[in-house]
């Protein structure tokens, strides 16, 4: 997916949440419906294949990357819309780390592979625990992957290969309230951002790698309401 057609989603995504946010404010009190959070969790991701090609070489070479777990940290802001639903606009950073790997000759090291992203969620809470204190949530998310990275680095020196796409991603969680406005969340969350393009960027390192990004986090939130 190109970047207009990323941007694209978006802006249909943002569209619809306003509308929904339109037809829900006529039910709603205005009083504290805004809110804030900090997040921050344990990754870990599946082994990736990389199809790597590279100028004046036919072919695709595709190994499998083996990857191992890492951090997230971000935040976000929302609103809710009635008393269900909630629409929050995120930005993210997660990343998993490698061990040394070898993906052609020329090109090896331990490293990591990360990303940065903002998001656009569309989120619905229910009742399940009888308090109004604690709800649960699932929600998706509209995402775009400002970059996603992969590192290769031995004797001090990094190679690394970096692209940026559109993706989906699904949310799940509980929401425990302290008061009127501090909150705690804790939740996991799984984002698919299929087919990236990562050209080479650093180190002398030539040549695209074309790779899914599918980290799953579990997450823990800090909120304010406002």
């Amino acid at each position: 997916m190109s970047k207009i057609q990323a941007g694209k989603l978006l802006a249909r995504t943002g569209l619809v949440l306003i509308a929904l946010a339109g037809a829900d404010a006529a039910h709603a009190s205005d009083d504290r419906k805004w809110y804030a959070t900090a997040t921050a969790g344990f990754v870990t991701q599946s082994d990736q294949r990389l199809d790597y090609t590279r100028p004046g070489v036919a072919g695709v070479v595709s190994p499998t990357l083996p990857l191992d777990t890492g951090i997230l940290t971000g935040a976000s802001i929302g609103r809710y819309v009635g008393d269900a639903w909630r629409v929050e606009a995120e930005f993210m950073y997660q990343s998993v780390d490698h061990p040394n790997f070898t993906l052609v000759t020329g090109t090896a090291g331990d490293g990591n592979y990360a990303s940065t992203s903002v998001a656009v969620n569309a989120l619905r809470e229910f009742d399940l625990f009888g308090s109004p204190s604690a709800r649960t949530y699932a929600g998706l998310g509209a995402v775009y992957a400002t970059e996603v990275d992969v590192d290769f680095e031995s004797g001090g020196v990094e190679k690394s290969f970096s692209g940026s796409g559109a993706g989906v991603q699904l949310l799940l969680g509980a929401r425990y309230t302290f008061g009127e406005r501090a909150f705690v969340d804790a939740g996991i969350r799984y984002l698919l951002v299929s087919g990236v393009e990562l050209d080479a960027e650093e180190g002398g390192a030539v040549g695209r790698i074309k790779a899914d990004y599918e980290p799953l986090a579990v997450t823990v939130s800090f909120g304010w309401r406002f």
